[in-house]
């Protein structure tokens, strides 16, 4: 990705979070995060993550592309950037680009992983509401990407 294009990503993803947002966002993660401690706060946004796919199901697919088509419809009503999914073989991994996790209040860094934590749960609801067992989740890949959220829905570890 060249610097311009790394530029115009932050700039877009930096306007998904309301103004009058930011600062509440990123407190209430570094609150979370520093009070519970980081895997209990994974565990509660996961959790509203699943709330989330609850409230919002999407219509049912018999595909992947028709899954990834109403995903995207679903996060371009919340604003939420967009997705991408494809069959990696022991897992789907799902690529979620142009989200609300840049905040410029957030000095600490905790919303990023807040709202990882929030999607982990989102798409697994989602995903479980088409179909799929209990025993798959979706998880974060640390290592895959700096620009996206990466995760890999698969059975749990």
């Amino acid at each position: 990705m060249t610097n311009s294009s790394e530029t115009l990503l932050a700039y877009y993803a930096e306007r998904q979070v309301a103004p009058q947002w930011r600062g509440f966002l990123a407190a209430i993660a570094v609150e979370l995060f520093e009070n519970v401690g980081p895997e209990p706060a994974r565990g509660f946004l996961r959790q509203t993550g699943l709330r989330l796919a609850s409230q919002s199901p999407l219509s049912p697919s018999t595909t992947l592309e028709d899954l990834q088509a109403v995903a995207n419809q679903a996060l371009a009503q919340m604003d939420w950037g967009m997705v991408s999914l494809r069959d990696i073989g022991t897992a789907v991994e799902i690529r979620h680009e142009a989200g609300p996790w840049r905040i410029r209040e957030d000095r600490a860094g905790a919303w990023p992983a807040a709202f990882a934590a929030l999607l982990e749960g989102l798409y697994t609801g989602w995903m479980r509401g088409q179909g799929a067992g209990e025993t798959l989740v979706a998880r974060l890949d640390l290592d895959a990407s700096e620009n996206e959220v990466v995760l890999r829905f698969a059975r749990a570890a």
